[in-house]
């Protein structure tokens, strides 16, 4: 099993002194949210990580940006599926069942507006837990 830091409301969760710990589909939950939210390319030592959505921010909604914004989401929820893929065949004793993504079950885009709202639905292999990663909002 892998932990990472927790995070809450943008920052380290912490209780009392010590900062908590995020695992199972939690870590799995804050993980792909973190990849989303990302900005692409904005890692030197890993260039390809990370997504392209903060370039929607400000932007005009037309007619395609529900599918630019559908194809950006899927390309990075693969991604992401692919590297702990690749982490568990090289070591799957470090991992639980619940933190891994099995398969990507939807991806939701829906406009209202000037606002476009995201969620996304993903399978893990544990006793057919789906994580929801929240609507995030551009």
């Amino acid at each position: 099993m892998t932990y990472s830091l927790k995070i809450q409301n943008g920052d380290l969760a912490v209780l009392g002194n010590e900062c908590q710990i995020v695992s199972d589909t939690d870590k799995l939950t804050q993980d792909m949210t973190l990849w989303l939210l990302i900005q692409y390319g904005s890692n030197r030592l890993h260039p390809t990580f990370g997504s392209a959505l903060e370039s929607y921010i400000g932007s005009v909604i037309d007619s395609s940006t529900q599918t630019q914004v559908y194809n950006e989401v899927l390309r990075n929820l693969n991604q992401y599926q692919a590297m702990v893929y690749q982490l568990f065949t090289a070591s799957p004793q470090l991992f639980s069942l619940a933190e891994l993504p099995y398969s990507i079950d939807s991806v939701n885009v829906a406009i209202t507006y000037d606002t476009v709202f995201v969620t996304t639905t993903v399978s893990n292999p544990s006793s057919s837990t789906v994580v929801t990663i929240a609507p995030t909002s551009l």
